[in-house]
């Protein structure tokens, strides 16, 4: 079993985090207290990386124990580690587009599709309150430009990079001077301190500031952009090709008087209200109905009335996948971030797939979570059927493609653009890092000769018309009929078609987060700044380069850092001492000698018990030397494991144990295996159940056939291939058959039968392994595995439709050192048993290195029974496929096995039980419908959806596979 996560003490097994990244949490005795959520223990992947001699320990850089969280504090940037337990949630807050719960182990989830925000607000520096809640609406950004807005000139639309702006100041005797930088850090109400980074001495600024200034005390009372810096992302669509060309990409770089041919659309809208924000009313009326008392500086010169949030609070409008529409407060909502890679909300353009190949576009009109079935409507004749969820393909989670469009997505309108529903095109050119660099580097330049001479530039502001921008918008609907309701920036809607647009590239949400982590004071003494100031204070400015401006978030620094990601589970078979010295005959008898004897060490305890047939022994009277086991490596630590029995195959073998072994965790399960030598002294040579067997001739299907045939570089690769088969002859467990070749010694086939008390029992998984000559065994094998899922997705995290498979011995997974291919010490046996005891296993959920450590959690619980239970239905699948199509050099083994031993009545038989309790069982409460796990024999409660699927031998369309029956049974379950 792995390690037990490293918890605080007096916590349930099943205990699920509270809290969770962008939180704004308090503590219950004192409320006053506010911290921004910066690390929770669900979101880790890896311990943090060593500390360098010297080096002083980040204060949020240790391992999180279960229970605890990293808070920044948001009135002085402290950073800590906490128990939950001492906090309280304060503010939640989330977007249009993403997906929530009411709690994560209910199986329902919602899309919001609308937000409706009201704010407390308090003046930036007198810091008097505004009476009552703010609609956000009536709120705009106090600064004229910010990064990540909108911006709109001759036809073009672009996306505002960097702003370099000039800040008044006012001191604490009422004197006020000027500061000018280009990080974003400048916007009334902030203190100098807070702009100036703590770590750069005075000496390094080209003038200081003046003898009266106190950066503690003196804070920013109007700030006036410079120069804006803009990345243009694409052309208005609607434009016809020849009218475009009339239209070349405008400037990068805009300042003086160019500033007010731009038209700007703020990008506040599309991110929460942050604590701590700085907005202003958009009319002036409603200053005046708020009572808003703007501050008087500069000698009755200037006049501030910039407001800072001070609480905010969400009531988000929520489409159920049942097609209900509610409004909830945000705080009672949890986010869903774990989406299961085949569910779908109404509304939603993805794809309907046959086993067959073909493909059709719908819409989703509802999704039962328990059931697993979805509603669809085909757009190719407006007929409305019921799926399973394994033949939904909603895009850009199981695969690289994106179907339709989501709320909040940003969208240019065009007549048609070109594309095959649902598929949807992308515009929006982004700069490549030189590029960017190169423009950062241009804009500092312009920065500099503004301190020197500001004559060419001056304080301008945007005048251009929104109302004139009518092919840019907002996706604010997605109709059950497919239509599309977009919001232009005059607020007109306008209903169109998914044909009519485009995605317009833009920035992820997580980094709409870290731009509001980053507004919050006093967190200036935790930037690590990335570059050297460029430019000092001169005649009273202060210019910096922005990469001296620029601050790296906690998580690129973990990866920047290399922290070690969760890994896929090893086996540590010892094929030889490291003795460069010994001769090659004492080193090959000595090397099988170890890697047989690592792989029959004997083990007396966690046995799982097997079935038994007439005239077998059972399992506890096996003579203790014919067992096997294996030393088995997970990701975050070394357990051993004993594997799940794989007994001999019997016509009246039952389907599985009628008990389960012991409990399989994360990347684990219970296995026992024989070695081949104990089954084959016994056995009759002409059985075709051979553990290793060396053919004349590479079968033509074999996925390396194409590769060319190498000459070994020295006599190594073969003396260490005579080990290798050596070793595979004498301790191959009883599931795994190896066919190499007498003509291609550089391939191999090897065939995998899942083991029992797994969602894989009795299933076929073949591999085809390259062994290249030059190579090996300095570098690890080549494994393709053949996928029979139909497009359906990956039946297991370490197993890829496109034949990858996942594993750090083989070089495909970025693990620990001690988990990669070792030439001394690794083996193809290591390889073969590991792929069968570790990645065929009980919960695969858990091999997902982010889902590791939910096991026993009670969100892991729930999205592990979904997992398993997909697994078993794609696993199916590879039957059929074996018998119908069997890969060439095993059609007698897997003839023998499932016909003259009888295991496809095993599978037939388990498939109906399944079925029948599925069909006869409806849990009726969550705790039951939870409580039905995968057992020993992978017998749990089926949902409608998976049943459905099983019960299909070739179907070419939904309406055939369901009958008029059972659709009107879904129907009526299901029409609301």
């Amino acid at each position: 079993m792995p390690p037990v996560p490293d918890s605080l003490p007096g916590l349930p097994d099943d205990y699920t985090s509270q809290f969770f990244t962008n939180d704004v949490v308090t503590r219950p005795d004192d409320l006053e207290f506010l911290a921004r959520v910066l690390r929770c223990w669900a979101d880790e992947e890896g311990p943090p990386p060593p500390i360098a001699p010297g080096e002083v320990m980040h204060p949020l850089d240790r391992s999180l124990k279960r229970g605890e969280v990293g808070i920044s504090n948001i009135a002085n940037g402290e950073l800590e580690i906490v128990p939950e337990s001492t906090l309280r949630l304060y503010q939640r807050e989330f977007i249009k587009g993403d997906v929530v719960k009411r709690a994560l182990t209910s199986p329902e989830s919602a899309l919001v599709v609308d937000i409706r925000s009201a704010v407390r607000l308090q003046h930036c520096l007198s810091k008097e309150k505004v009476d009552g809640w703010v609609d956000f609406e009536k709120m705009g950004n106090a600064l004229l430009f910010d990064a990540r807005d909108r911006v709109v000139y001759d036809e073009w639309i672009g996306t505002v990079e960097e702003v370099f702006e000039d800040g008044l100041v006012e001191s604490q005797i009422g004197i006020c001077y000027r500061l000018a930088e280009m990080g974003g850090l400048l916007e009334p109400g902030r203190l100098v301190a807070d702009v100036i980074p703590k770590d750069m001495p005075e000496a390094a600024m080209s003038n200081p500031l003046p003898p009266f200034a106190n950066p503690a005390v003196d804070r920013v009372i109007e700030v006036n952009p410079v120069v804006v810096y803009v990345t243009w992302n694409a052309i208005n669509q609607q434009l016809p090709t020849a009218e475009q060309e009339k239209h070349p990409e405008p400037k990068q770089f805009w300042y003086g008087e160019d500033i007010k041919k731009l038209t700007r659309f703020d990008g506040i809208r599309m991110q929460p209200p942050g604590i701590g924000s700085i907005l202003r009313f958009k009319d002036p009326a409603d200053e005046t109905r708020y009572g808003v008392k703007p501050t008087v500086h500069a000698g009755g010169m200037k006049t501030v009335k910039a407001m800072k949030v001070v609480e905010s609070r969400s009531k988000l409008t929520l489409r159920w996948q049942s097609g209900e529409e509610t409004e909830e407060w945000a705080i009672d909502m949890v986010p869903y971030r774990n989406v299961d890679d085949y569910e779908t909300w109404p509304g939603e353009h993805l794809i309907w797939r046959g086993d067959n190949g073909e493909r059709r576009h719908a819409v989703a009109q509802m999704f039962d979570p328990h059931q697993r079935v979805a509603e669809l409507l085909f757009m190719d004749n407006n007929e409305k059927q019921i799926v399973p969820a394994l033949e939904i393909d909603p895009g850009g989670r199981t695969n690289d493609s994106t179907y339709g469009v989501g709320i909040g997505m940003q969208v240019l309108l065009c007549e048609n653009n070109g594309s095959t529903p649902p598929a949807v095109p992308v515009l929006g050119q982004a700069e490549l890092p030189v590029k960017n660099m190169w423009s950062r580097n241009e804009l500092a330049k312009l920065a500099e000769e503004y301190v020197v001479d500001s004559s060419k530039f001056g304080y301008f502001t945007p005048e251009g018309d929104r109302d004139l921008v009518d092919w840019y918008g907002e996706v604010i609907r997605l109709n059950l009929n497919g239509s599309i309701d977009v919001q232009l920036p005059n607020n007109a809607l306008r209903t169109v078609g998914l044909h009519n647009t485009f995605l317009l590239n833009e920035s992820h949400p997580e980094d709409l987060f870290a731009e509001l982590e980053q507004q919050q004071p006093g967190e200036g003494d935790d930037w690590e700044m990335q570059g050297q100031l460029e430019a000092g204070i001169q005649n009273g400015f202060e210019v910096g380069s922005d990469a001296s401006w620029e601050t790296m978030s906690a998580g690129e620094d973990r990866l920047a850092a290399g922290w070690d990601q969760p890994g896929v589970i090893e086996i540590d078979v010892d094929m030889t001492s490291g003795e460069v010295e010994e001769d090659e005959e004492s080193r090959d008898a000595r090397e099988v000698d170890l890697a047989v004897g690592a792989a029959q060490t004997v083990t007396s305890q966690d046995r799982v018990p097997t079935p038994t047939s007439p005239g077998e022994n059972p399992v506890g009277e096996e003579d203790e030397e014919t067992r096997v086991t294996t030393k088995m490596y997970l990701a975050n630590g070394v357990a051993q494991l004993p594997a799940a029995s794989f007994p001999a195959p019997s016509p009246t073998s039952p389907g599985g144990s009628s008990k389960a072994g012991p409990s399989t965790q994360s990347n684990g399960q219970s296995v026992q295996l024989r070695s081949a030598r104990q089954m084959d002294d016994g056995a009759n040579e002409d059985e075709p159940w051979q553990r290793f067997e060396m053919l004349e001739a590479a079968p033509e299907d074999h996925w390396f056939i194409r590769e060319p045939r190498l000459n070994a570089a020295n006599k190594t690769y073969h003396s260490r291939l005579q080990r290798e088969h050596k070793a595979l002859i004498s301790s191959l467990p009883d599931n795994i058959l190896v066919r190499s070749y007498e003509d291609r010694t550089d391939l191999m086939r090897v065939l995998i039968v899942g083991p029992e008390g797994t969602p894989y029992s009795n299933a076929p998984f073949v591999f085809d392994v390259y062994l290249n000559p030059t190579k090996f065994p300095q570098e690890p094998p080549t494994v393709h595995f053949h996928s029979h899922t139909n497009g359906h997705g990956r039946c297991n995290p370490n197993l890829y439709e496109d034949g990858k498979v996942c594993l750090s011995i083989l070089g495909t997974w970025s693990g620990d050192k001690s988990e990669s291919w070792i030439p001394s010490k690794s083996s193809l046996l290591q390889v073969f048993v590991s792929i069968s005891g570790l990645v065929l296993v009980r919960s695969p959920y858990h091999c997902e290195p982010a889902f590791a450590k939910l096991e026993g959690t009670r969100e892991g619980i729930i999205n592990s029974r979904l997992y398993s239970e997909k697994a078993y239905v794609l696993s199916r699948s590879f039957v059929r496929t074996a018998l119908e199509r069997p890969p060439l050099g095993l059609e007698a083994e897997l003839r023998y096995f499932y016909l003259t031993q009888g295991r496809l009545q095993v599978v037939i038989e388990h498939a109906k039980r399944l079925i029948e309790k599925g069909e006869g069982t409806v849990p009726e409460t969550l705790v039951e419908e939870n409580a039905e796990m995968w057992n020993a024999d992978a017998v749990g409660s089926l949902t409608t959806g998976a049943i459905i699927t099983l019960k299909v031998s070739e179907p070419a369309r939904p309406t055939p596979r369901l009958g008029a029956d059972r659709t009107a049974v879904l129907r009526g379950r299901y029409v609301h």
